[in-house]
């Protein structure tokens, strides 16, 4: 069985899209997670997050002026106090900062360093430490909270975490980042502190977008420091962690992730890995003062009642400087900040698991949509569905972050349909260019390659309608075809490969010589010159196509004699003259073909030339400017259907005829048929007489003429008499 390699490619494609849309599961070289999250930022600036009315959360900056007023960083502790003294009445004061090391302005470090001078550390013992005054504004303040720096430079004992912790589901640990060591506060301060939380982003990339609810250090769960400076803020002592597989997950015995963490009356939807979506607001709506108006006095403390009091720094060369959605470079607290304002307001991005699964059969569906209409539409019916398809895809990822708060990825469906567009198009061009070849292989067999041509670049011919031209028309048919069929009464497929055979044959010699082939009738073959394209020697084309198929019968013939088989002569009608050449049939089906009196004209005299013994019978008009040729005039014949009459002609190659003088024969001949149409029957039979056995090729033209002066003269016309032969069949 023969395959159709285009039918099968063009079935494959909607296979093909089906893959594609799994394309973002692999995400290769994390394109998608990349075009995911810019998508997501996107939408975050096209509709950030509002200014927060009665906003709790109150930034302490450490900037380049404060710095420029108070000197360079860091700071004395005793400085640093007087910023924990000063927000005494806020709900909780965190500071996004470590105090990894002594303070080197104290008490207690200049008495190592002046410890040769007796007298000088002695002045020192009356000198409070700078940690130590540190130390008592924590523990006076009562809710201050101090961050941590997690590393992997080397695991370091930490045991100081300040809250308690209840786990409901799968272990959390193995969902969350894990590091080995932890860069830590002095104890002193650690020790009165209220809570210490994670200062680490997590795994973000230059713009951050998620924050860690909790952290993984060697073994010990660490909660992040915004989060910490809330729990204190609120008064809650425990936390809860809500993994896959706790009660009301649902989550089929699979580690999914951790899905909620919750503080007391704040639950924070997460995402599997226990981090929040940052859903950022400009730094112009936050409640931002810079740490030397504080130290100079210039904010009272009660303004700080009721707040929450972060102390960071957006100095330059503190190298504390993050990007978010909406922003580039601004002080990495800012993001805390907003991280803490976000679940004081219950204000959540989330990305459910199910979205996923959602963006995928989203993308899944509109490829196989897509697929379909290219193939059934064409690119453009595609172009059409794509747009509507991602247009509507876009609309409802913005609209369910407008009111859902939902991060629905438009990308990924997007990009798979894109590319299914683009590469169904391709494929889908490319086999119908395979179908095209093999329609224009197809057609070539039997229509002109110019016509092929033009049809396989433009449609526009293939409407009904003709026009009138000057054309030249070919009819063969092979003489006796009846009598072979009979041999193959039993064997019909022989006889269908015979006619297969003999078509290809002398249809091959009609194709070289650039002509078209209207149409097979059994074993005749209809042709013509001049269309679609112009052919200013159509009638030589012609007689030499002609001549070409005599010269493949005589091989063809060699062929079938040498297989014991019965030879076979073919008879030629060749006419010129006007014609319609165009689509004629109806809307539904129609031919390119040819209509008028020339064409029926060729087709009388194919038939004619078996009764006249020659191979070739032409009309004037095909030999009237013919050259290179022998052409003599055989008679005044008026075929069946017609009164009128025609001259009528039959043509030699000159290499091939048995005529050893052409132009004494031809002026002979001539006499001939003027003795013939002037009743002059004693003068034609002596030409017959003369030249029937000297010239083979004549000798059933001769014969057929001695009939029928034999016949005149039993029965003499009357004067009115020209020689018109009226042909009594086809």
């Amino acid at each position: 069985m023969k395959i159709n390699w285009t039918t099968v490619g063009k079935r494959s494609l909607l296979p093909f899209a089906i893959l594609l849309a799994f394309l973002p599961l692999l995400d290769p070289m994390n394109v998608f997670s990349d075009l995911r999250l810019r998508s997501f930022d996107t939408f975050q600036q096209l509709y950030p997050r509002e200014k927060m009315q009665d906003d709790p959360v109150v930034l302490i900056d450490i900037d380049d002026e404060s710095l420029s007023r108070y000197g360079q960083w860091p700071w004395p502790r005793n400085l640093v106090a007087e910023l924990v003294d000063r927000t005494y009445y806020s709900l909780a004061t965190g500071f996004d900062i470590v105090f990894a090391e002594p303070d080197r302005t104290g008490s207690n470090q200049l008495k190592r360093t002046y410890q040769a001078s007796p007298s000088m550390v002695e002045a020192l013992e009356l000198v409070p430490d700078h940690d130590e005054i540190f130390r008592n504004a924590i523990e006076s303040h009562g809710t201050v909270v101090l961050g941590l720096a997690p590393n992997n430079n080397g695991y370091k004992e930490f045991d100081q975490i300040k809250s308690g912790l209840v786990v409901q589901g799968d272990d959390p640990k193995q969902f969350l980042n894990q590091y080995i060591g932890v860069e830590n506060n002095i104890e002193i301060l650690e020790e009165v502190s209220s809570g210490l939380g994670s200062m680490s982003i997590g795994n973000n990339d230059a713009v951050v977008r998620t924050i860690p609810t909790f952290e993984l250090v060697g073994d010990q769960l660490v909660p992040s420091f915004p989060l910490e400076v809330l729990r204190v803020a609120v008064g809650a002592s425990t936390y809860q962690i809500k993994s896959s597989n706790a009660s009301s997950e649902q989550a089929f015995g699979e580690a999914t992730g951790i899905n909620h963490v919750k503080l007391g009356d704040l639950v924070m939807p997460t995402n599997p890995d226990g981090s929040l979506w940052i859903y950022s607001t400009k730094t112009a709506n936050m409640n931002i003062i810079p740490a030397w108006q504080l130290l100079d006095g210039l904010i009272e403390p009660e303004f700080f009642d009721g707040k929450i009091t972060v102390v960071g720094t957006s100095a330059s060369g503190l190298f504390d400087l993050r990007s978010s959605a909406l922003e580039k470079n601004i002080p990495g607290v800012t993001i805390v900040a907003q991280f803490i304002q976000q679940i004081v307001s219950g204000t959540f991005l989330q990305r459910p698991d199910w979205l996923g699964g959602l963006e995928l059969i989203s993308g899944l569906l509109l490829s196989i949509i897509i697929t379909l209409a290219i193939q059934r539409f064409g690119p453009v019916g595609g172009l059409l569905i794509f747009s509507v398809g991602i247009g509507s895809i876009f609309l409802g990822s913005y609209s369910l972050f407008i009111d859902q708060g939902f991060l629905v990825d438009p990308i990924s469906p997007t990009v798979i349909c894109l590319v299914a567009y683009l590469v169904i198009t391709f494929f889908n061009f490319l086999f119908t260019e395979l179908e095209r070849s093999k329609v224009r292989t197809a057609f070539s067999q039997y229509l002109a390659p110019a016509m092929v041509d033009k049809l396989a670049k433009s449609s526009e011919s293939l409407v009904l309608g003709g026009e009138t031209k000057e054309m030249s028309m070919l009819f063969s048919d092979i003489r006796g075809f009846t009598g072979i069929s009979e041999q193959y009464k039993d064997d019909p497929e022989g006889l269908t490969q015979l006619i297969n055979k003999l078509l290809s044959v002398l249809s091959d010699e009609i194709l070289l010589t650039e002509g078209t082939i209207d149409k097979y009738m059994g074993d005749c073959i209809m042709a013509f010159w001049n269309a679609p394209t112009d052919q200013p020697e159509h009638a030589r084309l012609a007689v030499q196509a002609a001549m070409a198929m005599g010269r493949a019968m005589q091989k063809l013939n060699e062929e079938l004699a040498a297989e014991g088989k019965k030879t076979m002569a073919v008879g030629i009608g060749i006419n010129t003259g006007d014609c319609v050449v165009g689509n004629m049939g109806s809307t539904q089906r129609f031919d390119y073909t040819v209509l008028g009196d020339t064409v029926n004209l060729a087709s009388r005299l194919e038939g004619q030339s078996g009764e006249y013994g020659f191979q070739i019978i032409a009309g004037a008009d095909t030999v009237k400017s013919l050259s290179g040729y022998e052409v003599f005039e055989l008679d005044l014949l008026a075929v069946k259907g017609k009164t009128e009459p025609v001259t009528i002609y039959t043509v030699f190659e000159g290499a091939e005829s048995d005529i050893d003088d052409a132009q004494a024969f031809r002026a002979a001949h001539q006499e001939f048929l003027k003795a013939y149409r002037g009743q002059d029957w004693d003068a034609a039979m002596q030409h017959i007489n003369t030249y029937q056995k000297d010239v083979p090729s004549f000798s059933q033209y001769y014969e057929l003429f001695a009939a029928r002066i034999k016949s005149l003269q039993a029965n003499p016309p009357g004067p009115e008499w020209t020689g018109v032969f009226v042909a009594l069949s086809k």
